[in-house]
């Protein structure tokens, strides 16, 4: 949501240039905040689960698996106190990745939807418990509000190591999304 705070004040009375004396005058001030939101949307869930898809037949390798169904929504407009542009970091905040695998995401470039000047992504990352930007270079902007809209994150978990697999339950990560300067 964008907010836009327009204060008037009378400042005094003036006669216009046409002469007849019925023109005013008045300061306006306008003040635009700094806003920086960020949300993940989906046409159903924003929990997904990966796993590997165990090979068609034997001496064959497990196949890595992707999801696709997650966007990343923003709104930025720089405050007069903010840098010129933002960027979106991504980290796991809870949980670790099983031995022997790598979760890796990638935001691809910005649908049509919205407006001003949205980022571009920074390539596949190998998401870590440390912020990496994922998404950088973004001026005043907004994406368009849910699924379908704004950046499509894809999701693939890699099997990287097979002697390094000691998998025995389920895992849970969370990921968390940030936008800042």
């Amino acid at each position: 949501m964008v907010v836009l705070f327009l204060c008037t004040t009378v400042a005094h009375a003036q006669g216009n240039s046409n002469g007849n004396g019925n023109g005013y005058a008045f300061g306006l001030g306008v003040n635009i905040p700094q806003i920086s939101i960020i949300a993940l949307r989906s046409n159903s869930s924003t929990s997904i689960s990966l796993g590997l898809d165990g090979p068609a037949e034997a001496g064959l390798g497990a196949t890595n698996t992707m999801d696709s169904s997650i966007w990343v929504n923003y709104t930025f407009v720089k405050g007069k106190n903010t840098r010129p542009k933002a960027k979106v970091y991504a980290k796991i905040s809870s949980g670790s990745v099983p031995s022997g695998m790598t979760l890796n995401v990638e935001a691809k470039a910005p649908t049509s939807h919205g407006k001003g000047n949205k980022g571009t992504s920074t390539g596949e990352i190998t998401l870590t418990s440390t912020d990496q930007a994922i998404i950088e270079n973004i001026k005043s902007a907004n994406t368009g509000k849910g699924a379908n809209k704004g950046h499509n994150l894809v999701y693939g978990l890699d099997l990287s190591s097979y002697n390094l697999v000691n998998y025995t339950a389920p895992v849970v990560l969370t990921i968390t999304y940030t936008i800042a300067e």
